[in-house]
């Protein structure tokens, strides 16, 4: 990791205003609709509702702004950004360990803002530890969308990489289950969200408001999936500085 070239790229990231409102409002509604509409006494798989819907909101919301960071990528490819990169100490891994670091950065603030919001709004209630791992949890699940954003980066023009970071988004949302319990989808839904980063990270965040704490397994294949995505990554990296 190089703290400079960090620190130049949240710097630059957080100038892009109109993608961290759209990761924040964009969970922040569908909460609303969702979340504030479900009877307070409502329960899923012995989850409160509400507290079933934040948690799958919020994660919407992180892995919305972590895929997001990848267009910083894109442009820098077009304006020959990498190619000045090879001239400098900066290891590939260095690098993309600062863009996984960056994606984890902004995809802070959605969970912070939807929790707040159920806590306050939701009156969502949950004990300091679960509040605690909940996020914790949550905020690790953004690692294999930070992943993705880093393969979208390197294979999208900047022009294009907004309109494919959005439909993968909404499409790994849908079909991972975070807007649809997937015990409610029909059964060929529920295999194919099973082949989904979303599902697993979901489904982690969520077994940490149960009493049996976090789904081990979940956690492991979402670990699983942020080697695999991590590595292509480094490999897309690679080539494309090849060409260069």
């Amino acid at each position: 990791m190089n703290r400079n070239y960090l620190m130049f790229d949240i710097r630059r990231t957080l100038r892009n205003r109109r993608v961290m409102i759209f990761a924040i409002l964009m969970p922040l509604v569908l909460f609303a609709i969702f979340g504030l509409t479900i009877p307070k006494d409502a329960a899923a798989g012995g989850i409160s509702a509400i507290a079933y819907v934040m948690v799958s909101m919020a994660m919407f919301g992180s892995m919305s702004a972590a895929m997001s960071s990848g267009g910083v990528i894109a442009a820098e490819r077009d304006g020959g950004w990498n190619r000045t990169l090879r001239l400098t100490p900066l290891k590939p891994q260095a690098y993309v360990i600062n863009k996984v670091i960056l994606s984890l950065l902004v995809a802070v603030p959605p969970l912070i803002v939807v929790f707040l919001f159920g806590m306050t709004v939701g009156h969502v209630h949950l004990s300091a530890s679960q509040w605690i791992t909940v996020a914790l949890v949550s905020w690790l699940g953004a690692l294999p969308f930070a992943a993705i954003g880093l393969v979208i980066g390197y294979v999208a023009k900047p022009d294009s990489m907004q309109p494919i970071t959005g439909l993968a988004t909404m499409l790994i949302a849908a079909f991972g289950g975070l807007w649809l319990p997937v015990d409610q989808m029909p059964s060929v839904m529920k295999h194919i969200a099973q082949l989904t980063p979303a599902y697993w990270t979901g489904l982690t965040s969520r077994s940490a408001l149960t009493a049996g704490g976090v789904d081990t397994q979940a956690l492991l294949v979402v670990l699983g999936w942020t080697v695999v995505l991590g590595f292509i990554a480094l490999r897309r990296y690679r080539a494309d500085t090849a060409r260069a």
